[in-house]
């Protein structure tokens, strides 16, 4: 049992990851672009995304 819980924390720890690396393209992307309506719909969706992670993440460790 603790050596499946360490993987699952290992997955969204590297789930974190990407979720960052995500962003972070798409403020690059933006920069370069210069573009603002794509800049706040990037970001909308990344906030919203993150949320929907965050929630599931919780869920999962109550059970």
């Amino acid at each position: 049992m603790d050596k499946e819980k360490n993987r699952l924390y290992l997955n969204m720890f590297f789930g974190t990851i990407g979720i960052v690396l995500v962003g972070v393209g798409a403020l690059k992307y933006q920069v370069v672009m210069n573009d603002i309506e794509g800049y706040i719909i990037a970001y909308a969706g990344f906030i919203l995304t993150a949320g929907y992670i965050n929630y599931l993440e919780k869920s999962w460790n109550k059970q």
